[in-house]
């Protein structure tokens, strides 16, 4: 099949460019960059495009769209361009696509206790999601009101990692400084967590489906994890001294998120403070998802990406070239 994969310079859309083209797809990439990673034009073809305005793609068999703007600090007038009109303007320039895949997030929901289903998108108090999480939910609402593709699918997954990884990794990473793990309150909470692997599974069952009309999925690893078990495995494999840990006050933290100061968010605070557990029994019971491939498993290809880079400090920046090294 022909595919066109958004974000192709991002961690997600250089992973599903190396998965499809491996697989014996012709893949075409697009990227805001102007000049293509080096190592992208061995796996594909290559569209500068700004999605920000109407655009024109060639014709193929799928559009996967993982371009966005994502970052918690940005502002709902930032992110409206990218994420909202993006989405629109991706949609109706893939249109020659019969199966349109959306990327959307997990940021779509506040934490909750419970396990968090697809039908609680919109339904909580919505005032207290992040400028992204309204953005991509935005952007969902006016893809399901437009889209003319024959199949379209949008999957929600929660918190990406894996190697190639710019922007969770190194956010975990900055807790540590000199040699001291400065972990924001007990951390001892529930979250699902979803590898590359497991997101390219579930757009391989979307795509050989053969359903028609639109579909919303919840997407992550089949296992749940304890976040700060997660993150203790992380320095143990990415540190060769003893790291020591200091808790940092919740509270401090909120009185520091009321003000913004040192980029510490509201949602930040609720990251490290809240369950997120997503409910992924709807697309295990109409699509047959596994979602087998899990942290511990892949906790040592994690450490070897991240020394072939250069090391934490190196990967701390979160420099985009990393998606392609």
């Amino acid at each position: 099949m022909k595919i066109i994969i958004t974000g192709a310079t991002g961690s997600l859309g250089a992973f599903l460019t190396r998965y499809y083209s491996l697989n014996g797809h012709e893949v075409i990439a697009c990227g805001r960059d102007p000049k293509a990673p080096d190592n992208l034009l061995k796996y594909a073809s290559y569209l500068y495009i700004d999605i920000t305005k109407p655009f024109n793609l060639p014709k193929a068999d799928i559009c996967i769209h993982t371009a966005a703007l994502s970052d918690d600090k940005a502002s709902s007038r930032e992110l409206y361009l990218p994420n909202v009109m993006g989405t629109k303007y991706t949609a109706e320039a893939s249109s020659s696509c019969s199966i349109f895949i959306q990327i959307s997030s997990s940021s779509v929901y506040l934490p909750d206790s419970e396990l968090i289903t697809e039908d609680m998108a919109g339904n909580q108090n919505n005032k207290l999601l992040s400028p992204y999480g309204k953005s991509k939910l935005l952007a969902e609402k006016i893809l399901c009101e437009t889209s003319k593709h024959l199949s379209c699918f949008i999957l929600r997954p929660r918190a990406f990692y894996g190697a190639g990884d710019k922007v969770i990794l190194p956010r975990i990473l900055k807790l540590v400084k000199n040699g001291v793990f400065n972990r924001p309150g007990k951390m001892e909470i529930s979250v699902s967590l979803t590898h590359y692997e497991n997101i390219a599974e579930a757009i391989d069952l979307c795509i050989n489906s053969q359903k028609n009309g639109m579909h919303i999925y919840n997407v992550s690893d089949d296992e749940i994890y304890i976040f700060l078990d997660v993150i203790r495995k992380i320095i143990n494999e990415l540190y060769d001294d003893e790291i020591k840990e200091k808790e940092i006050s919740i509270w401090l933290l909120k009185c520091l998120s009321m003000f913004k100061v040192g980029g510490i968010t509201p949602l930040l605070v609720r990251s490290f403070t809240n369950d997120m557990v997503l409910d992924i029994s709807k697309i295990k019971h109409e699509l047959n998802y596994q979602g087998g491939t899990n942290f511990n498993s892949k906790l040592t290809e994690l450490g070897k990406w991240v020394r072939s880079i250069g090391g934490t400090e190196c990967l701390k920046t979160g420099n985009k070239k990393f998606a392609w090294l």
